[in-house]
């Protein structure tokens, strides 16, 4: 099934700086441009969530992090078996290092671009993200191409609703009580 959202395009300058290619030769912007174009063909982008209450956490450190937010997501990203695959089947060092960075930089893409569209999901609801951190899921092995975040969800109230003074923006304006009263 496809995500519900777009990911944007890998960006090559960032795959080249996790791959340590700071200047990058002419062999290696060849490199690039291949495993890039086998990427392209093989990369299967998969997010599962599970939206869980506090409760979850139990002694983890995180939980003071979240103690403000109503329930935390737990996601994992994965770029997919035929990408590890590929990757797993070369024999090139020096493709190696591209892919991991391709890797690295595709499982960010991923996940910036999932928490945008749960983002745009939550906050007509009054709901927001807190910063999303790594965390490990017991008995879920964690590699280079996959990641299991979490992120707190909170509700505030809608400060566009509040009834502010229209001279000095606060919301209990001492002018506005006086004329309340009278």
């Amino acid at each position: 099934m496809p995500l519900p959202f777009r990911i944007n395009p890998i960006r090559r300058d960032e795959v080249l700086r996790r791959s340590a290619m700071l200047r990058p030769s002419e062999e290696e912007l060849r490199l690039f441009a291949e495993c890039r174009r086998d990427a392209e063909y093989v990369l299967d982008y998969k997010i599962t969530e599970r939206n869980r209450p506090l409760d979850i956490l139990g002694d983890d450190p995180l939980r003071e992090t979240f103690q403000s937010c109503e329930s935390v997501i737990i996601f994992t990203a994965r770029l997919g078996d035929a990408f590890r695959e590929l990757v797993q089947e070369s024999d090139e060092p020096e493709k190696a290092i591209l892919w991991q960075g391709l890797a690295a930089e595709r499982l960010d893409a991923l996940i910036e671009s999932y928490l945008d569209h749960k983002e745009k999901i939550l906050r007509p609801g009054g709901a927001v993200l807190t910063p999303h951190f790594p965390w490990r899921w017991p008995g879920v092995p964690e590699d280079a191409f996959t990641a299991t975040r979490i992120a707190g969800v909170s509700f505030h109230p809608d400060d566009s609703l509040v009834s502010r003074c229209r001279t000095c923006f606060v919301t209990d304006c001492p002018s506005r009580r006086e004329a309340a009263e009278e």
